[in-house]
């Protein structure tokens, strides 16, 4: 009886595991797109108070 509760408890856990793993790779994946997102938005729109260009002195 004692080996049948383990055996349960080891398929919890094994349960958990898996659930915290797709929790993990979902968050990293989520961040990933964030930080993508970020990274495009701020490449197109462009600060309004620097130049596009570099001006050539005279």
């Amino acid at each position: 009886m004692n080996n049948i509760i383990d055996f349960y408890e080891f398929q919890r856990h094994k349960k958990m595991k898996k659930l915290l793993r797709f929790v993990l790779i979902i968050g990293a994946i989520s961040i990933f797109f964030a930080f993508a997102y970020v990274l495009i938005v701020t490449e197109i729109h462009h600060p309004t108070e620097y130049p596009t260009y570099i001006e050539a002195k005279p």
